[in-house]
């Protein structure tokens, strides 16, 4: 009996393969292969699905949606079948979809793939959602397809808006530091006699310090204060009490009584701002070499006698202005001699912190004046700055700084 003809077993050959028997079968041939290309688009989309932008599939020649990701659904509150139904331009603006429609239509005849609009979604409710809109054109069988990738823009607008209004802010606080410092005494007037510098640094862009030195005919007029805060308020004010100490020393007043002026008329203003002045306002005979001066609580000036080679401090009675009406100030005087230094000074200086909590003092700043008492008044400005730079390292500054140096010759 003859065996089985050629035909018959090619026939069940492929019989077996194509039902799943023997070990040729098209089951066992590629459904693992099948299967793992399955796992792998699986993996895919639940990632695409797990992006935090809308990513949206387009048919270019409709202008339909062919498939979108959970993460559109989820922003516009739309089920995907619902996306699938949608047009394109009801849910970016007009522009936006003509824009993306012709990148989409040109971008490979022009030699790119890709392009970004910045412009917006809408939302099922009808809100207006910020986004940032990337196009990329891809074929597939011919095709021509556009892949959106959508995101949400909000945060980014709201910290550009942010650092726009900070950027004008810090303009605005340059500027005012400019005209406070304009504020101040362009440059020592030349007085036979004496000898002048003065320093002032605001801890920040604007602060509350101030200081000041002129001439009335052989009286060498000297102030320094200090306007508590360091905002742009503490600032006002301390143009406002420099107008009102320059023309009260206008009027050939006093120490003592230019502080009485001062205080009455800044009070309800000091009051309404929450705000306090101290200041120290002194008076250099150049003809009989007196100093007379008075002192509404601010730190108290060093006077070094070069006779004896000490410092002493200068106080009166006085309080800060601000504080109360109808207040006196107690003026004194003393004599100065030929090589004596005085030094006006914020408490910037001796209350600067090393970072361990202790202060540059004020036997430091004796030191100083000491070891430098040969030197000009700017010298010695410029030893106190670099010893309290020194001193505070990398702690920066927690308060303005200002001198004013008279050295008698």
């Amino acid at each position: 009996m003859s065996g089985p003809s050629e035909e018959t077993r090619t026939w069940e050959s492929e019989r077996e393969k194509i039902i799943g028997l023997g070990e040729r079968s098209l089951r066992k041939t590629y459904y693992p292969e099948l299967q793992q290309k399955l796992d792998e688009l699986e993996r895919f989309r639940a990632l695409i699905d797990q992006s935090n932008d809308c990513i949206f599939l387009l048919h270019v020649q409709s202008s339909r949606f062919i498939d979108v990701n959970e993460s559109a659904c989820r922003e516009l509150s739309l089920t995907r079948q619902e996306l699938l139904n949608t047009r394109l331009d009801q849910i970016f603006p007009d522009e936006a979809v003509s824009r993306s429609m012709e990148s989409l239509a040109n971008g490979l005849e022009q030699g790119w793939e890709r392009d970004t609009i910045t412009t917006s979604i809408r939302r099922k409710s009808g809100e207006e959602l910020p986004v940032e809109m990337t196009i990329r054109v891809v074929t597939f069988q011919k095709e021509l397809y556009g892949v959106a990738v959508v995101r949400d823009i909000t945060e980014r607008r709201r910290a550009e808006k942010v650092l726009l209004e900070n950027s004008r802010m810090l303009r605005d606080m340059e500027l005012a530091k400019q005209i406070q410092l304009s504020l101040l005494p362009t440059a020592p007037p030349e007085i036979p006699g004496v000898t002048l510098a003065g320093y002032c640094l605001p801890a920040t862009h604007v602060g509350g310090d101030y200081y000041h030195f002129s001439q009335r005919d052989h009286l060498v007029d000297l102030a320094v204060a200090d306007v508590s805060g360091h905002s742009i308020g503490a600032a006002l004010m301390t143009a406002e009490a420099r107008a009102v100490l320059r023309a009260q020393l206008a009027t050939g007043s006093s120490a003592g009584q230019v502080l009485t002026a001062m205080n009455d008329i800044l009070n309800e203003d000091l009051g309404r701002s929450e705000l306090f002045i101290t200041i120290f306002c002194a008076s250099f005979n150049t003809k009989c070499r007196t100093l007379t001066y008075a002192n509404a609580g601010h730190s108290p000036p060093l006077l070094y006698r070069q006779r004896g080679n000490a410092c002493h401090w200068l106080d009166a009675d006085g309080m800060i202005l601000g504080i109360r009406e109808n207040v006196i100030f107690e003026e004194r005087q003393l004599q100065m001699e030929s090589g004596d230094l005085l030094l006006l000074y914020t408490d910037g200086i001796t209350e600067a912190d090393d970072g361990s909590g202790q202060l540059f003092g004020n036997e430091r700043l004796c030191k100083i004046m000491r070891s430098c008492h040969k030197e000009s008044p700017q010298t010695i400005i410029d030893s106190i700055l670099l010893k309290v730079a020194a001193f505070s390292g990398t702690i920066p500054l927690e308060d303005d700084v200002t001198m004013v140096v008279m050295k008698v010759e």
